[in-house]
């Protein structure tokens, strides 16, 4: 699993700098983790979205709830997330809220990684700067800014009436949306997550 995630690498002019960061950059990065979900062959999903799905997902609690974009773990039978240390954790899924296309997942080891604060998507605007990041640290984060704000319909299962990035002081998206065909060349769409602040009050797990 560790592998294909180490083959390629953002080019460092395109990097972001901690000097041009209010904030603990390698500290953020670190709070992106890989995410892998194995489903049934016989599930809803499996002939459109496959039966083997990876991404990313944000760490936002730190008793090991993780936020990701929910049709990775939609009817998941098994879930794992891989740490920029390389440890890979068991995890299962938690919700799946059809509204925002989100889905929550829960760590089932300790992580020790700091999970990274929710920001405030309303603040966001066009021109902003922000970095988007995947996991594997500053080889996989991308420094970025905001092209636009507009409604985004993503057919396969939710409405969002205005895209952009949700953010860690107002830099790390911890929220998106596949690659899109727009006007824009280059572009994706990033998926607000002021919306998922609920994930907060999902009961945390009982101690063992």
């Amino acid at each position: 699993m560790t592998g294909e995630y180490q083959e390629w690498e953002i080019p460092p002019a395109n990097q972001p700098k901690q000097a041009d960061c209010a904030f603990d950059l390698s500290a953020a990065l670190a709070s992106v983790f890989a995410l892998r979900s194995e489903i049934p062959e016989d599930a809803f999903t499996a002939a459109v979205l496959g039966t083997e799905r990876a991404g990313n997902g944000v760490l936002i609690r730190a008793d090991g709830l993780v936020l990701t974009i929910g049709y990775l773990v939609a009817e998941a039978e098994t879930v794992w997330l891989l740490s920029n240390d390389g440890a890979a954790i068991p995890a299962h899924v938690v919700a799946y809220d059809h509204h925002t296309g989100f889905g929550l997942v829960q760590a089932l080891a300790k992580i020790s990684t700091t999970p990274i604060p929710f920001g405030n998507p309303q603040m966001a605007e066009a021109g902003d700067p922000v970095i988007i990041a995947g996991h594997g640290g500053m080889r996989h984060a991308l420094s970025a800014w905001i092209a636009a704000k507009r409604e985004f319909a993503g057919y396969w299962e939710y409405l969002v009436s205005s895209t952009k990035p949700s953010s860690s002081h107002r830099r790390i998206p911890i929220g998106a949306a596949p690659r899109c065909s727009t006007a824009t060349e280059n572009c994706s769409v990033l998926v607000p997550c002021l919306c998922s602040r609920s994930a907060t009050t999902i009961p945390r797990p009982k101690a063992t």
